[in-house]
């Protein structure tokens, strides 16, 4: 690993950062698009899949941030990220034997602690090598969408002629790569100084407070959007090819945002950058609740792409910008927690039981009261001065 590493330190810190996105988000396109399409032919009810879904949301509540503050605490980031892009690998080959909801719930267990811990780490590491060298993280970030999107589009067509089967042994091989990739990504010297901060401390700043309100409604209902978008198209009548390019589409959407966000964001501050975002949001689900053709739907999806591509990279380098080095990774663990953790842990199986009674459409008009509320959070900090300053750093922040 040391000599892979060093061959891709050279490397300008745009090139590592995007080129760990593009093979991570490539990765997970292969099967993320298609496991509850998959879980749904096997016979799982709504329920049991909503359950799956909340499995990862209950790990990043859980497990992912005393493992995120641990890898603050000790400097084994990276050491910590690779070893769950490994089991990551190994999780999904072993979904290629299950066939029940008891084989299947194991084994979404390991690969939901895993990727809830790697995904906040890496995330931390790009972010602060985006400040270090001066780069939009959202050029970074936009190589994930990139490598999602073109891999979930290929995948969609060949899945459809293939089947599932064959997609959980190139899901776990295309994991090799990543492992490689992921030893370019730098990490800082430990401060020992500000390792010893108390976390208490984070309760000083009443923006990161607001970004985390705001972030658990997203969080909601980006969960619910995850966990049925797949099966709304799959129900509505749309094809293997569609269901990927529900994904791959939304995906090539953020790219737009992404490129160009670091420059909005500097113009209006990115808290107006952000309530952009989830009022972008908010409209592409209220369009899904009112959708009964897969066409329509794919349309939809491009717009919350965009919406994306705007509120992820912002989430993240706000997040990042308001905390000492020693807290990034935590931090970054705390807004997943909260927003891709509680929020949806809470609404996946409500949803699950709507979906079975009252129809996946009104799953996507809960997710649009979810933005909307979420916008509310954002604007009343604004207009309290919320984001002026970043106490916890002393410095100035954007508003």
């Amino acid at each position: 690993m040391k000599r892979i590493s060093g061959l891709l330190r050279p490397a300008t810190p745009a090139w590592r950062g995007g080129l760990y996105y593009l093979c991570y988000w490539g990765a997970m396109a292969v099967c993320t698009p298609y496991l509850n399409v998959h879980y749904s032919r096997l016979g799982l009810t709504g329920f049991q899949i909503g359950l799956l879904g909340a499995l990862m949301p209950l790990m990043r509540l859980t497990v992912a941030p005393a493992a995120s503050a641990f890898a603050d605490r000790t400097g084994w980031k990276r050491r910590i990220l690779t070893l769950g892009l490994i089991l990551t690998g190994v999780a999904i080959f072993l979904l290629r034997g299950a066939w029940t909801f008891a084989l299947i719930l194991p084994v979404v267990v390991l690969m939901s602690v895993v990727q809830s811990v790697a995904t906040p780490i890496a995330d931390s590491l790009v972010a602060r090598m985006a400040v270090r060298y001066q780069v939009d993280y959202g050029k970074l970030r936009l190589w994930g969408s990139l490598g999602f999107a073109l891999t979930a589009l290929a995948t969609g067509a060949i899945w459809q002629r293939e089947g599932f089967e064959a997609m959980f042994i190139v899901g776990a091989l295309v994991f090799v790569p990543v492992v490689l990739v992921a030893q370019g990504l730098e990490e800082a010297r430990l401060d020992r100084q500000e390792e010893r901060a108390p976390l208490r401390n984070l309760l000083r700043d009443h923006g990161l407070l607001a970004l985390m309100i705001a972030n658990f409604l997203i969080g909601a209902g980006e969960g619910l959007y995850v966990t049925f978008s797949g099966v709304y198209m799959d129900v509505l009548g749309g094809a293997e090819w569609m269901i990927g390019g529900l994904f791959g589409f939304s995906a090539l959407a953020e790219l737009p945002g992404m490129q160009f966000v670091g420059a909005l964001a500097r113009r209006i501050g990115k808290p107006r950058t952000l309530i952009i975002s989830y009022a972008l949001m908010a409209l592409a689900f209220f369009g899904y609740s009112l959708s009964h053709s897969p066409v329509i739907l794919l349309l939809w999806a491009m717009l919350k792409g965009v919406g994306f591509g705007l509120y992820f990279p912002t989430t993240v380098s706000l997040g990042d910008e308001r905390v000492p080095e020693s807290w990034a990774s935590t931090v970054q663990s705390l807004l997943m927690a909260l927003g891709w953790g509680l929020a949806p842990l809470i609404t996946i199986p409500l949803a699950g039981w709507l979906s079975d009674t009252l129809g996946l459409g009104r799953v996507f008009g809960v997710a649009a009261g979810l933005e909307l509320l979420a916008i509310l959070v954002l604007s009343l900090a604004l207009l309290r001065g919320a984001f002026a300053v970043a106490p916890l750093v002393d410095s100035p922040a954007e508003g």
